[in-house]
Order: structure tokens, then C-alpha cells, then sequence
């Protein structure tokens, strides 16, 4: 559930939006921005409200915190990053993996902490980091996490300060308002002075989400059956490494002001247009009845989350060859679609987010519908530019061209309860704005801290030493003294017999 945060409007987002964009247009930056991120700016509102959440809807700093992520993000590549380039020993061994979700379903990022040794290379250990997120953030569209620190079996060799304060730089400057909680489980007596001084590395509002748990209370927070079995769940999942499944996304818009022509909205005019009651009978007629390129999840209706308007759609290549997808609607001033074409390769799949805008809603009558196009790849590959003029010049109706037309409402199956549980979840967060300024620096402190420990621990075992030694040599004395002042026997003689 995570911490509260002030609700952003469509109007602040817009506008942070449109300063972005202005700046990028009079003074852009020596190195282009990641269009993957320019992307996200201008055609998704949740990675933008993420940053107003953060401040607390102030606008200024949110925005000079996205413009030096954006080159962050950049410098660093943590877009690209791939599984390849990473330290194999590292990546495999199992010390920082994501598996299963919390009680909110946000995925769980754990950190085994007793599998960490302060000789490793920090900087290859972040990028594991950042991997991982990106990964889940692309499989799970921007999505929060938990982070959770496996304390079990750790001694102080393993606990690392400096690991610990990149791991909170890493989600300040990359991932914005992106944890739902922070759980450490089983920490140590020892380690207790050391805990004491990570809650001064945190922002004020990540203590809030930062909890102490073990075996007793681990259900709070995650469902027995995703906790693995060595956390007293059942889960007996071992783990080991499996390489991400490739998804084909579309390259995002360039942050060109005349780029966005290629993929500007374009309005599309099905045959049957009259309104329609949607019945079982009928539902065939909006649809290509046979699926030769494309299998598209949901195959039927758009899907959008009466919550927050947003819908994603899958679709999948079952053609031998590559394929390439356009998307149109018959209502292009409502939607936001992303990506709106590109190629896929066999067995691949593409996710397409589609969002309602704030100022629109769903006609009643079922006018409002999606037409997905798939023809093949001329020479299986091609660019983003090539893919949109390819469809420039092609005709919806042309023989090789296969039609899925997808009708939009309401998702319908979901709840109410489960809406309100997942509008609180979306509102989680992590204040990183400021750290605790004066004095020494935590880190430090807390190198201080664990220090002192560990001097007692080694003091404490010298008295205990010294406490067995003086008991036994007092027990040695007390069996000498006992042996040197009992009496000698006598041995025993009859008298004589006369």
C-alpha cells in the first residue's frame, strides 16, 4: 500500500509535459535523450505523475529532477542494458533476482543479502539492479516494486553501507516514486545498530514504507503462496537465471517537433459502422474470422480499466516470416495509442497501451472501435520510417492485408473491491527529494556504527573467555585445596589371635 501522496490532475501533468517539450525545442541537450524515455514524456502520463508524486505537485523541482534523469538514463544506457553485457557470475550466482509479488501485486526485487561480498564490484552489481527493474518495467508497464532484503544468515562481513546507499541513490535518480515497500526480513541482533542508521540514509517517506518483518508477520505483506519456502511459505522455487523474453516494441517517436506526422492519429471508417448491441450471435462480425498472422489478447474488446482509462493489448506473430502491424480507430481524437505500428518476428509478441484521454469517454453505443492490420515484412525487416510509409501507401482493403476489428468498453470483470485495491497501490511511493543534510555524512556513521559492534561482539567474547577461564582455574583451586586436606587412609588390621 506504501505511503501516501498528494493525487496529481491531467492538467498538471500536461503542463509538465509541455515544459519539457519546450526546452527540448529551444535548448536541447549536448546528447540526445534515450527516445524510449522521450516516449514515455510524451505519450504516457504515469511516468510524468510519478515525478509530481515524488515532489509533492511541485513543479519546478519535478521537472529539473525528469530533465537530469533523462540524462542519467542516457549517459548510463539503462535503457539498453541486456542481459549479455552483464557480469555472468554475478547475474547467475542469485543474490539479487525478481520473483513473485507482494499482497498488492507489485513484484518483489530480493536481495539475498548473505550471498554479498564487499569484494565485489559495486558498479556490476547495479547494473544488475537497474536490469532487473528495467526488465520488470518492460514486462509490467512501469510498474512499482518491493524491495526485499533477505537477512537471513547474515553476518557482518556481508553487510555492506556503501551497496546498501547505492541501491537508494540508484531508485531516487532512476525510478521515481517506484517502490511499494521495503522490506528487510530476519535482520540479525547484531545488525540491529546498522538498521538504525539506514533509516538515516532514507528519505523521510521511504522510512514510512521501510518494515521489519520475519516468519511471524511475512503474510502481511506477502501471500503464503508467493513467500518460498525458506521464508516459511509455500513457494519452493529455487532460483535460476532465465533470459527475458524478447518482446518487438515499436521505436518510439523522435523528440523532432515534425516527427509526430508519421504517427499522427488516423481515423479509421469500418463498413458496418451502424450501432450495434454486442451479443454472442453477432461478435463475429467485427472481427477477421481466422487468424493466418496475428493473435491478438484480448481477441474480442479493448479492455479499459474503469479506474484509470487505460487499456493493453497483446499481439502475437503465428506467421512463418516477419510481420508488420498497423493500428487505426474510428475515434482517433480520444485515444493515445503506443506503439501504433511496427514489425514483429515469428512467435514474438508486441504489447500496445492504449489510453483514454482525460477530457473523452467510451461512446454508449459502441461506436468507438479498433481496426489491427498485419500484412507481411517485405524482406522481413525494416525500419520505423520504412513501416510507416510502407502502410502510406497501402490500402486497408488489399487482399494480403488481415483485419481484426476490436470493439472498446469497460473492463466488466474486475470488481470494485480489486479497483479500489489497485487505485491505493498506484498511489504507493517514495519521497527521495532530501536526504538528512547536516552533520556527518550516514554512511559514515553507519561505518562507525557497525564498527563499534563488531569491537563489542569481540569484546564480549573476550570476557566470555576470560569468564570460563577464571571459573575453571577457580574450580581447579577448589579440588586441589579439597585433595591436600582429606585425611589418609588407614589400612585395616586384625588383632592378633592368641
Amino acid at each position: 500500500m506504501g505511503v501516501k501522496v498528494k493525487e496529481t490532475t491531467p492538467q498538471q501533468i500536461e503542463e509538465l509535459r509541455d515544459r519539457f517539450n519546450r526546452k527540448y525545442a529551444s535548448s536541447p541537450p549536448a546528447a540526445p535523450f534515450h527516445p524510449t524515455d522521450i516516449d514515455r514524456i510524451r505519450n504516457d502520463h504515469l511516468w510524468l505523475q510519478r515525478f509530481l508524486e515524488m515532489y509533492d505537485l511541485d513543479m519546478e523541482t519535478s521537472f529539473n529532477s525528469l530533465w537530469e534523469t533523462c540524462i542519467l538514463r542516457q549517459s548510463t544506457g539503462a535503457n539498453d542494458i541486456d542481459e549479455s553485457e552483464l557480469n555472468q557470475e554475478y547475474l547467475k550466482e542469485g543474490s539479487v533476482f525478481v520473483h513473485n509479488t507482494d499482497v498488492d501485486g507489485k513484484p518483489l526485487l530480493v536481495f539475498r543479502v548473505k550471498m554479498h561480498s564487499k569484494s565485489k564490484n559495486l558498479d556490476e552489481l547495479i547494473r544488475i539492479v537497474v536490469y532487473w527493474v528495467e526488465r520488470t518495467q518492460r514486462e509490467q508497464h512501469l510498474t512499482q516494486l518491493t524491495i526485499f532484503f533477505d537477512m537471513s544468515g547474515t553476518s557482518l562481513a556481508s553487510m555492506d553501507l556503501e551497496f546498501v546507499k547505492r541501491i537508494v541513490e540508484t531508485f531516487k535518480q532512476f525510478y521515481p516514486n517506484s517502490l511499494n515497500y521495503i522490506l528487510v526480513y530476519e535482520l540479525g541482533w547484531v545488525l540491529n545498530a546498522a538498521f538504525k542508521v539506514i533509516k538515516a540514509v532514507l528519505p523521510p517517506k521511504a522510512v514510512e514504507i521501510l518494515k521489519m518483518i520475519s516468519k511471524k508477520d511475512i503474510n502481511q505483506y506477502i501471500n503464503k503462496d508467493n513467500c518460498l519456502a525458506i521464508w516459511g511459505g509455500e513457494d519452493n522455487y529455487e532460483f535460476s537465471f532465465v533470459p527475458e523474453a524478447k518482446k518487438v516494441i515499436s521505436k518510439p517517436v523522435a523528440a523532432n517537433a515534425g516527427d509526430d506526422d508519421q504517427f499522427a492519429d488516423k481515423k479509421v471508417t469500418f463498413v458496418d459502422s451502424a450501432p450495434m448491441v454486442l451479443k454472442e450471435t453477432n461478435i463475429n462480425k467485427m472481427h477477421t474470422p481466422s487468424e493466418g498472422m496475428l493473435h491478438i489478447n484480448p481477441k474480442d474488446f479493448v479492455n479499459f480499466n474503469s479506474k484509470n482509462a487505460e487499456a493493453t493489448m497483446t499481439i502475437k506473430s503465428i506467421a512463418t516470416s516477419a510481420v508488420t502491424y498497423k493500428i487505426q480507430t474510428t475515434s482517433p481524437e480520444k485515444f493515445r495509442v503506443r506503439p501504433r505500428c511496427g514489425i514483429i518476428q515469428p512467435n514474438q509478441e508486441a504489447t500496445i497501451n492504449i489510453w483514454l484521454k482525460s477530457e473523452h469517454k467510451l461512446s454508449d453505443d459502441s461506436k468507438d472501435k479498433f481496426l489491427v492490420m498485419a500484412m507481411v515484412a517485405p524482406g522481413g525487416e525494416c525500419g520505423g520510417a520504412d513501416v510507416t510509409e510502407l502502410w502510406r501507401s497501402k490500402s486497408p482493403t488489399s487482399a494480403d492485408v488481415e483485419q481484426h476489428r476490436l470493439v472498446c468498453r469497460f473492463d466488466e470483470n474486475k470488481s470494485k473491491a480489486q479497483l479500489d485495491c489497485a487505485s491505493k497501490s498506484s498511489k504507493a511511493s517514495v519521497d527521495c527529494s532530501k536526504k538528512s543534510g547536516a552533520g556527518v555524512d550516514p554512511a559514515t556513521a553507519m561505518e562507525r556504527q557497525l564498527a563499534f559492534t563488531q569491537n563489542l561482539q569481540y569484546v564480549t567474547l573476550a570476557l566470555l573467555f576470560l569468564l570460563f577461564a577464571g571459573f575453571g582455574f577457580l574450580m581447579y583451586q577448589q579440588l586441589g585445596q579439597h585433595a591436600a586436606t582429606c585425611p589418609k587412609a588407614t589400612a585395616y588390621s586384625c588383632a592378633k589371635r592368641k
